[in-house]
């Protein structure tokens, strides 16, 4: 008697022979491909993850201690300076992160396919768009920088602050975004661990600097941007070079191409990178409310603690992107390549892994605080017990933080725009107006530290009905 099979166990096998086919095809296109599509999951998680989550970690590092040094040698008002910026570098720096998001995604898709050249022309039309965008930026401070300190609402010191900060800032916008555009084009090349060690040194390199200016050579608040502007730009130069020297030589994997695809190929970057656009624009209006309204209530102080405490959560945020990231091509791969199930197994080892991360960074937060936010301006006692106060209530975020930056990247991996969106949407919008717009008129300025918490927790649960339709929708696929 013949035994049928279950619908789920022939959805296996048809992957598992798909799985097959590629690694006998990986085998003599490219070594990166073949190592993305054939390793063992956990071994190539951890083999990717980690060079990503010591590169965010370096990353973390130099702005925290960026951070320490400007609150010690200039004071609370210079440290809110760079906060108060953010709004209009959002704009700027969501469009390079929807390039770079978006664009390296559709890369890995093509590679994990095999459609090597296509990915090339891809790649060269990604960094076309990148450098346009970061000249195209310069020229707009340079034509309405005082248009921009004004849109701010700033005044006196702070005004100050943040109009040398940005002079000093805007003629390295171009390789800044070409920075973050190449990392993860490197990743998605197989080569992790150069990718980090670039970012470690440009870390350090940016650290030395800033001491160097601020402190022997008192260049001020130009100086904290010098150190970032020149330090990335190196970092850049290093990983053009590479790309660059690999297309000279013709190797295999990824490498220069000629621009291509049109606004075919630009209309699905914009599309799969829309989410991560969102989430730094919504991310500079948020932050221009949350200004506006804690200076209303609290005064330019509590915009400091504000942005301390920021300082405070940069290293647990910094380690679950760097992990998200660093999975990125792993998942964008095997999607490429239809083994939905390697794609499963990484989604859920990766939601794990970072809800870990985010429980240890919650508890240090929670015991350590007066400790870490005693760096800053040990001189400012009435800062310091205003920023452990919003500490304690923030922190609470760090617990529902990973569902929602694991899913945005995931759906953005996968090249589900609309799903992505939606998080991004929910995490850097909505739930934050909604906080604002309720909670400081219920509870003062506790509603206002407490909004950031609402928001990631509400976005934590419509990040999980997101994933578990799609599974549903996998599931029943395998099935058919």
């Amino acid at each position: 008697m013949r035994i049928k099979k279950e619908p789920k166990e022939q959805g296996q096998q048809k992957e598992q022979g798909q799985q097959k086919e590629h690694e006998k095809a990986a085998t003599s296109i490219d070594p990166a491909r073949e190592s993305f599509l054939t390793a063992p999951l956990g071994g190539l998680i951890i083999k990717n993850a980690l060079p990503a989550v010591a590169s965010m970690v370096f990353m973390a590092l130099y702005q925290v201690v960026d951070g320490i040094l400007v609150g010690r040698r200039l004071g609370p008002e210079a440290l809110a300076s760079v906060n108060i910026l953010y709004p209009v570098l959002a704009l700027f720096i969501g469009i390079a992160v929807m390039i770079g998001i978006g664009g390296n995604a559709r890369i890995a898709v093509l590679l994990g396919a095999g459609e090597t050249h296509k990915a090339r022309r891809v790649f060269g039309l990604v960094v076309t768009l990148g450098t346009i965008l970061g000249i195209f930026g310069s020229l707009i401070v340079i034509l309405a920088f005082p248009r921009i300190l004004s849109f701010l609402g700033t005044s006196g010191e702070l005004g100050h602050y943040a109009g040398e900060y940005l002079k000093a800032l805007y003629p390295f916008f171009t390789p800044m975004i070409l920075l973050f555009i190449l990392e993860q084009s490197v990743r998605n090349d197989g080569r992790p661990n150069m990718a980090t060690i670039v970012m470690a040194a440009m870390a350090i390199l940016n650290i030395l600097l800033d001491y160097i200016f601020l402190f022997p050579l008192n260049m001020g608040i130009k100086g904290a941007a010098l150190a970032t502007g020149l330090s990335q730009s190196i970092g850049a130069t290093i990983f053009f070079m590479y790309f660059l020297l690999k297309t000279l030589s013709g190797r295999t994997g990824l490498s220069f191409g000629v621009p291509g695809g049109g606004l075919t190929v630009i209309g699905a970057i914009v599309t799969n990178g829309s989410s991560e656009l969102f989430n730094n624009i919504a991310a500079g209006l948020t932050t221009f409310l949350f200004n506006r309204m804690i200076l209303s209530y609290v005064g330019s102080l509590g915009v400091a603690a504000f942005a301390l405490v920021h300082y405070l959560l940069t290293f647990g945020v910094m380690i679950l992107i760097g992990m998200s990231n660093g999975t990125q091509p792993i998942l964008s791969y095997n999607h490429g390549a239809g083994l939905s199930y390697r794609v499963q197994g990484t989604l859920r080892r990766l939601l794990v892994s970072s809800f870990i991360i985010g429980i240890i960074f919650f508890m240090i937060l929670q015991w350590q605080t007066e400790t870490l936010v005693t760096l800053f301006m040990p001189e400012h006692p009435e800062a310091l017990d205003l920023a452990l106060g919003v500490t304690d209530i923030i922190s609470w975020a760090m617990l529902f933080m990973p569902i929602g930056i694991v899913g945005s990247v995931f759906f953005t991996a996968m090249e589900k725009a609309g799903k992505s969106l939606v998080i991004a949407v929910s995490r850097g919008l909505v739930f934050i107006l909604l906080g604002l717009a309720v909670f400081p008129s219920l509870w003062g300025t506790f509603g206002i530290w407490f909004t950031p918490v609402f928001s990631e927790g509400a976005t934590a649960l419509v990040t999980t009905f997101l994933i578990y339709q799609w599974m549903k929708k996998r599931d029943a696929r395998n099935n058919n």
